[in-house]
């Protein structure tokens, strides 16, 4: 079984009446926010902000509203990630934004998700990457994101 998990990483707090609203969780991890996102859902957001949805790179979360949420939420600089663990191992991509200007090509591999952890400001800590630091590893097997990817 596939264990997904597509989120904005960003410094909190966030906007929490937005966040409820677009029926999106905050999860506080310190000083951070992540925000896991369910792709079935673009199109209510779509709806709610009033935009049009496009897809702007291969990766599944990255597109037009994505951003549109990010900057509702209150997020000028963020992290968009996807991570994938499954029988054929660990698939991982990622991308930073600072407002609508991605300032960080799309990448994928191991290091991807931690380069765009790190511009958000995560510092790794005791040996673990930044990925592991947040404590993403675990979330991504928890209830709330196997709901939301």
């Amino acid at each position: 079984m596939d264990q997904r998990l597509s989120a904005i990483v960003a410094r909190g707090p966030g906007n929490p009446g937005v966040a409820a609203r677009l029926g999106l969780s905050l999860v506080e991890a310190g000083e951070f926010v992540i925000v896991p996102l369910d792709r079935s859902r673009v199109p209510h957001w779509a709806e709610d902000l009033g935009i049009t949805d496009r897809q702007l790179s291969e990766m599944e979360p990255d597109c037009a509203v994505t951003l549109q949420v990010a900057k509702a939420l209150g997020f000028n600089r963020f992290a968009l990630i996807e991570t994938s663990l499954g029988e054929g191992g660990d698939d991982q991509c990622a991308t930073f934004y600072h407002g609508a200007m991605r300032t960080m090509p799309l990448r994928a591999g191991a290091a991807s998700v931690n380069d765009a952890l790190e511009r958000v400001g995560v510092v790794p800590d005791g040996g673990w990457d930044a990925f592991a630091t947040l404590g993403l590893g675990g979330m991504r097997h928890a209830e709330l994101f196997a709901r939301a990817s």
